[in-house]
C-alpha cells in the first residue's frame, strides 16, 4: 500500500517537518534541509516498526529542544561553556537569565508545543497511519536514510581517512556528539579540581613594602562602558581621578565566569600537568601572607566551581550570598555588604590578601541599582549597567578610603587591583535590544 496524500495528510507532514525544524533551531541551529529530512525519516521508519519507537523518538526531541532551547536559540550549539554555566549557576543567576531572555524566544516554545501536539494529536486519530506503508516504500525510505546520513562517512572511508560515528550526518547524531563531547571536557575539567590534587610547592618571597593586597574581582564589566576608558557618562568619578594604572590592552579569557577565572586564579602550564594546588590563593599563603575571600556571589554546593574551590584554600573565606542557605533568598545582599567583612579582615595586623568577589554588573543590572539610573541610554538595561558600574566604583573607593586610613593610622602600605571576569554583550535583534547574559 502506498501513503495516502489526503489533505490532513499532507497536513501531518507539514506538521512533523516544522517541528522538526523548529527543535533543530532551538537546539542550537543545525537546521538544514538535509537534516529536517533524516529526522522525518527516521522517525518514519522507527513508527512504523514500532509505534511506541517512534513516540519515544519523538518525545526525546521535545524533551531536549524544551530543556536547551533557553540557551541554544540565543547561543548556538551546546559546549563546554554551557555545562559550566548549566553546573556553576546558583539559583538567583538562573533566575536572572530566564526572565531576560527575548520574548521571541517564548514565541519559539509555543510553535514547539503546538506543532508537537498536532503531531501527537493527528497520530492518535490515525493510530495506522504509516504502519500500512508497502516494503517497497520501506525500502526506499531506508535507502534514502543511508544516503544522506552517511554520504560523507562514505566518502572519507572511501579515501582512507579515518571516520567516526559523528561524521554521520543527523541533528540527532551531531547534538549527541556534542553533548557528550561538552560535559567529557567539563568533566575532565572538574576532576583536576579533586581534594587529592590540591598540594602545592611554591617557592615564593615577598618584599616588605607592601603589608596589604586587595584584588577585587568585578563582574560583566566591559570596559567602553567606564568612564574613565572614554566612555560619554561620568560614572567612574573616582577611578577617573585616582592616581593609578588604567590597563589598555588586557583581554578577558572567556565569556563565561568560570573559565575565565580559573586562568586568572589559576597556574596553568598546560592542560596535561595542570594542577589546582598552584593558584593565586596558595601562593600568597607560602609568602606568608594571611589570605581573605569575601564574595557576594553564592556559594555552589556538590560539584564546586573552580572559583569556589581556591576560594575555600583562603585562610577565612565568606560568601555572603550563600545560596544554600534558603533564608538568605528573603534577603537581597549588594556588593555594599562585602565592607562590614572586609573591614574586619582589614583589622588583621600582619601580611594579607583580601579577594572581593562582586555581583558587580551581572544580568539583570536592574536588579543590582533597584531599577534606578542617573542617566538613559538607549534601554533601560543599558542604563542600569551603566549605573552598575558607578556603584562599583562607589565599592572600589570606599576599599582604598580605608586602606588610606589604615595607613595612615598603623604605616601599613597596599596595593589594591581591580579586574573583571568578562564583559558584556547586547546586540539587536529585529531591531530590539538584546542582551547576551550567558556565563
Amino acid at each position: 500500500m502506498k501513503i495516502k496524500l489526503s489533505y490532513s495528510n499532507l497536513l501531518f507532514w507539514g506538521f512533523l517537518v516544522l517541528f522538526f525544524a523548529t527543535t533543530q533551531i532551538m537546539l542550537g541551529n543545525y537546521f538544514g534541509p538535509r537534516e529536517t529530512g533524516i529526522s522525518i525519516i527516521l522517525f518514519t521508519l522507527l513508527y512504523r516498526w514500532k509505534k511506541w519507537l517512534g513516540y519515544t523518538f519523538l518525545g526525546i526531541t521535545f524533551c531536549c529542544a524544551l530543556l536547551y532551547g533557553f540557551v541554544g536559540l540565543t547561543y548556538g550549539h551546546i559546549d563546554k561553556n554551557a555545562v559550566d554555566a548549566l553546573l556553576f549557576t546558583n539559583h538567583e543567576e538562573a533566575f536572572e537569565y530566564a526572565s531576560s531572555v527575548p520574548l521571541s524566544v517564548f514565541a519559539w516554545y509555543g510553535a514547539l508545543c503546538f506543532l508537537g501536539g498536532a503531531t501527537i494529536f493527528y497520530l492518535r486519530r490515525h493510530p495506522r497511519f504509516l504502519q500500512n506503508t508497502g516494503t517497497g516504500t520501506v525500502i526506499v525510505a531506508l535507502s534514502l536514510f543511508v544516503a544522506l546520513s552517511s554520504s560523507t562517512y562514505i566518502k572519507n572511508l572511501s579515501r582512507g581517512i579515518p571516520s567516526h560515528w559523528w561524521d554521520l550526518k543527523g541533528t540527532e547524531i551531531h547534538f549527541t556528539h556534542d553533548v557528550y563531547s561538552a560535559f567529557q571536557s567539563s568533566s575532565q575539567g572538574r576532576n583536576k579540581f579533586s581534594i587529592f590534587n590540591r598540594h602545592a610547592d611554591w617557592q615564593a618571597t615577598s618584599g616588605e613594602k607592601i603589608n596589604t593586597y586587595v584584588l577585587i574581582l568585578g563582574e560583566s564589566a566591559r570596559r567602553d562602558f567606564f568612564g574613565a576608558y572614554g566612555a560619554p557618562w561620568a560614572n567612574t568619578p573616582w577611578l577617573s581621578e585616582e592616581n593609578g594604572l588604567l590597563f589598555q590592552n588586557y583581554l578577558s579569557a572567556s565569556a563565561g565566569t568560570a573559565p575565565s577565572l580559573s586562568r586568572q586564579l589559576y597556574l596553568k602550564s598546560d592542560q596535561a600537568d595542570f594542577n589546582p594546588a598552584y593558584n593565586l590563593i596558595t601562593l600568597a599563603k607560602s609568602a606568608g601572607f594571611h589570605t581573605v575571600w569575601i564574595s557576594a556571589q553564592g556559594e555552589r554546593g556538590g560539584a564546586d566551581s573552580p572559583i569556589s574551590v581556591v576560594a575555600k584554600m583562603a585562610d577565612e573565606y565568606t560568601f555572603i550570598a550563600d545560596n544554600l542557605n534558603p533564608l538568605n533568598k528573603l534577603i537581597k545582599k549588594t556588593d555594599f555588604d562585602l565592607l562590614q567583612p572586609f573591614h574586619q579582615a582589614l583589622a588583621y595586623p600582619g601580611k594579607k590578601l583580601i579577594v572581593l568577589h562582586l555581583l558587580g554588573s551581572h544580568p539583570q543590572a536592574c536588579r543590582r541599582t533597584d531599577d534606578q539610573y542617573t542617566e538613559f541610554f538607549r534601554s533601560k538595561e543599558l542604563s542600569c549597567y551603566i549605573e552598575s558600574l558607578r556603584n562599583t566604583d562607589r565599592l572600589a573607593q570606599s576599599v582604598t578610603d580605608a586602606l588610606k586610613q589604615e595607613e595612615r593610622l598603623h604605616g601599613r602600605h597596599w596595593s589594591i587591583l581591580f579586574t573583571a571576569d568578562h564583559g558584556f554583550g547586547f546586540h539587536y535583534r529585529s531591531k530590539r535590544l538584546v542582551f547576551e547574559t550567558y556565563g
